[in-house]
């Protein structure tokens, strides 16, 4: 064989074998890496937005101004360069000899996006109250579903600001009326009653004459999810759509104990399901005496509620306003701490305000569930905004890892 021969076969080996080098080591880093890069970034999200809802629980306990920030993308940009060398020497020679050299460099370069949350849609979602299935679901009930009857209270409290009419915030006489409708449903809870979501008809519209309503007419309305519903024996019609509210289910609902808690509730016994209401529910001049009308709260009042477990340094006591403790049943609350230092804590969950740490002890359990449902409340409602929306945006790089 000619030595310009082998010359040219040994160039064509080498670069086939750099090429299936490269080709599997860059398969193998680019796996990996996007593996561990989605932990990382899940982490790092999961530790901001944890500590941004427990900075600004401690905001609105000192009457600061509350600000929210997303970060709403991360973009990571994996790049893989590749080299490789040959050499063949002893062209020619009985003793030809051949080097083959290869090199990966590898670099991320991501860049996250942050959105400040403070755009009208973002303040509508923020002081919106919740839909009471939402509330149940998502926000706090479902979280503090605990088999004592104080994480129902405190659940049942941070879910609904008025229960048929009571409210919270009016009065001391209304307040202790709101406790009382507070402890009875949480003794419903605790003897058996449950959620459920059942369907019904939402009527949109006053009866009209059946005679009147055309095929057409009756075309349009499906093709808007609506419905004509027959009254008065068929005669007239009203516009309705199908809808699913949440109810609460009695498993015994003639045992003295519920019938009792029932007429604490403001209702009338003897059923046993009970339709939860939100205000928006009420038809005028009608009342439902087995609903029991709700007034669910909103992600503002949630906060809000919050701060009363914030433990206030003595040295901020002339700045903190005090907050206004329900007329009762504090001693029912569960033991929830957001606690301050003046030396940095070493739990993750901490933030500092005006000079002190404030943060969740790991060891509180409690105080941990609690903040987590905070958590799930904030992110169900308004922690959402994407990259896309309208609004001032930061885009920054960060070096790779």
């Amino acid at each position: 064989m000619r030595s310009s021969d082998y010359h040219k076969k040994c160039l064509v080996w080498v670069a086939i074998t750099s090429m299936a080098f490269m080709t599997v080591s860059c398969t193998t880093i680019g796996s990996k890496k996007l593996v561990s890069s989605h932990t990382v970034y899940n982490d790092a999200v999961q530790l901001t937005v944890t500590r941004e809802v427990l900075t600004n629980i401690v905001r609105s306990r000192y009457s600061d101004p509350m600000q929210f920030i997303a970060v709403s993308a991360i973009n990571a940009t994996f790049s893989v360069s590749t080299g490789g060398s040959a050499d063949v020497g002893g062209i020619g020679q009985a003793g030809t000899a051949g080097a083959l050299g290869g090199s990966i460099g590898y670099s991320d370069s991501p860049t996250i996006t942050f959105t400040p949350q403070s755009d009208a849609g973002f303040y509508k979602s923020f002081f919106e109250p919740f839909e009471v299935s939402e509330t149940v679901a998502f926000g706090l009930l479902y979280r503090f579903a605990q088999t004592s009857a104080e994480w129902q209270q405190l659940g049942l409290r941070f879910s609904f600001a008025s229960i048929n009419k009571a409210s919270d915030w009016v009065n001391e006489k209304e307040m202790a009326l709101y406790n009382r409708r507070i402890d009875a449903l949480a003794r419903l809870i605790q003897m058996g009653a449950t959620y459920q979501q059942i369907p019904e008809w939402d009527f949109d519209s006053s009866a009209l004459d059946k005679a009147k309503v055309t095929a057409e007419d009756q075309v349009d309305a499906f093709k808007n999810g609506l419905y004509f519903i027959e009254e008065d024996g068929g005669e007239k019609v009203r516009l309705a759509r199908y809808r699913l509210v949440l109810a609460i289910h009695l498993p015994h609902p003639q045992a003295p104990e519920t019938t009792t808690a029932l007429r604490e509730l403001g209702v009338t016994p003897g059923r046993a399901l009970y339709v939860l209401r939100p205000p928006m529910h009420a038809t005028p001049g009608e009342m439902d005496p087995y609903a029991i009308w709700v007034t669910p709260r909103s992600m503002a009042d949630v906060i809000n509620l919050a701060t009363h477990f914030v433990e206030v340094p003595v040295a901020h006591g002339d700045i903190v306003p005090p907050v206004l403790q329900p007329a009762e049943n504090t001693s029912q609350f569960p033991a929830i701490r957001i606690r301050s230092a003046e030396q940095e804590p070493s739990f993750p969950y901490r933030v500092q305000h005006r000079g002190y740490w404030f943060y969740v002890d790991d060891s509180e359990l409690e105080s941990k569930m609690f903040l987590e449902a905070m958590v799930a409340a904030y992110l169900s409602r308004v922690g959402s905004k994407q990259a896309g929306d309208a609004g001032p945006q930061v885009v920054l790089p960060v070096g790779g890892g």
